[in-house]
């Protein structure tokens, strides 16, 4: 009995001292109105300021006709008519493609057991005549691949990996290691014009900017930092692992499909609950498609309430995620966004 008592006041003590310490995040306001109007109550950057900001900034090398590329599976399985129209467009540029061991493999949903999209993953890392890594599909099982990949001769001789969706954790992981990525369309049904010619120019170097109209979904203002996330249900499900995304003074784009509106609404807490919000310089709304609203807020007050009060520009409904039309953007490189009244413009550095 004595054991637990002093294990309740050795609690009571450290409690008492986080909230001594830091007043400013822990008060008595949520009993009153005032906590609602006023969110300065709280400051998430408490929660991370071990995490520092990533500086470097390794580019891969674009790309070039006669160049190799392949196709990896991490994620779920496809079919040989499923990719036969990416690989085309890919050859069609001048490129040699070749295909990860595991491309027409199958267990379940996934291409493959795991250890075949380790060691067919891996085997393309290591090759240093492949020049860009382009995935097949998402789906899901991309984070368990992560945790067995050597990336050490990958770092000493970068190629670009091209994907969305489930590749958003393969992205965090070499974003983190201050690699540049390309979020973009996959071989899987590459077909939309727009996000073909967007592909092309972001494997070649061409790409640089992207403007849109201004909507009532935008927030004016400027911003320039690192372009990091991708999905928001991969971003939110890497927290607190060694792949946690670095938002450091970077820009940050999400998108997502197929969720119920209070799922965004719990992610987008979590984000600001862990500070990651708060150390924003701007963020870039894409496409949230097939999204069940029910009784919830829609998509985009959902975003307004998360995002307005931290005085940082939004890009709001670039046509970019799970849609027709995806267009390519280069993550881990600086990116400026400027958001006025007629328009918002997404250039980079």
């Amino acid at each position: 009995m004595k054991t637990l008592k002093f294990i309740h006041l050795i609690g009571f003590i450290a409690l008492f001292s986080l909230i001594s310490c830091n007043k400013e995040y822990i008060t008595n306001e949520y009993i009153t109105n005032e906590y609602y109007t006023n969110e300065y109550y709280y400051d998430g950057k408490f929660f991370i300021t071990e995490q520092e900001e990533i500086t470097k900034d390794i580019c891969p090398p674009y790309l070039q006709k006669g160049d190799t590329v392949a196709i990896f599976a991490a994620s779920n399985a496809v079919s040989k008519s499923e990719v036969k129209n990416g690989i085309e467009k890919l050859e069609s540029w001048g490129l040699n493609v070749i295909t990860a061991d595991n491309l027409y493999l199958q267990n379940g949903r996934y291409a493959g057991e795991l250890h075949d999209r380790i060691n067919a993953l891996q085997k393309l890392l290591d090759n240093p005549n492949i020049k860009a890594l382009i995935s097949a599909r998402g789906g899901y099982g991309a984070a368990q691949v992560l945790p067995y990949i050597d990336f050490d001769k990958f770092t000493k001789n970068p190629k670009w990996i091209v994907g969305y969706s489930d590749v958003t954790a393969i992205h965090a992981a070499v974003n983190n290691m201050g690699i540049e990525t390309i979020h973009g369309p996959m071989a899987y049904k590459l077909t939309h014009a727009n996000s073909v010619e967007s592909l092309r120019k972001a494997l070649f170097g061409e790409l640089s900017f992207y403007s849109i109209s201004t909507n009532s979904n935008c927030i004016v203002g400027s911003g320039e930092g690192r372009l990091v996330g991708g999905n928001l249900s991969i971003i939110y499900s890497l927290g607190g692992t060694i792949f946690d995304l670095n938002t450091q003074n970077a820009i940050l784009f999400i998108e997502d499909t197929n969720e119920s509106n209070y799922h965004i609404d719990r992610m987008m807490t979590n984000l600001k609950l862990s500070g990651k919000l708060d150390c924003l310089k701007g963020v870039i709304i894409g496409s949230f498609t097939n999204m069940t609203q029910g009784s919830d807020l829609p998509i985009n007050e959902i975003m307004k309430d998360k995002l307005e009060s931290l005085g940082i520009p939004v890009v709001y409904g670039i046509n970019i995620g799970h849609d027709t039309e995806n267009l390519a953007l280069y993550f881990g490189k600086t990116v400026k966004i400027d958001v006025n009244n007629d328009k918002a413009t997404i250039t980079y550095k």
